[in-house]
């Protein structure tokens, strides 16, 4: 009974970490942005990051639109490589690009 339950255990754990990252999409709000430099800064920074996909940021809505990969980078630090460059980023709730 223990053997396969670690056996059943084993075969699940195998299956998560084998399961391809999906693709996930984020805004983040950024605050301080005055100029296509500031525009493209962002974008460059965003876009060197693991696991970044691709980023656009719109100077007159005040946010950055971020693909990526889940598990490579998290929302968070999206933000703090915004907040890095001098401006103030907040993200919002990811969800599975379709």
């Amino acid at each position: 009974m223990l053997r396969r339950l670690l056996l059943t255990t084993t075969l699940a754990l195998t299956l998560l970490a084998c399961r391809e990252p999906r693709a996930m999409r984020v805004e983040l709000a950024v605050e301080g942005m005055t100029c296509d430099s500031c525009v493209k800064a962002i974008e460059h920074e965003l876009g060197k990051m693991p696991g970044v996909a691709s980023c656009k940021v719109d100077l007159e809505a005040g946010k950055a639109t971020v693909e990526y990969r889940e598990g490579e980078v998290e929302p968070a630090q999206l933000a703090a490589a915004v907040d890095k460059l001098g401006y103030e980023a907040e993200a919002g709730s990811p969800a599975p690009i379709e």
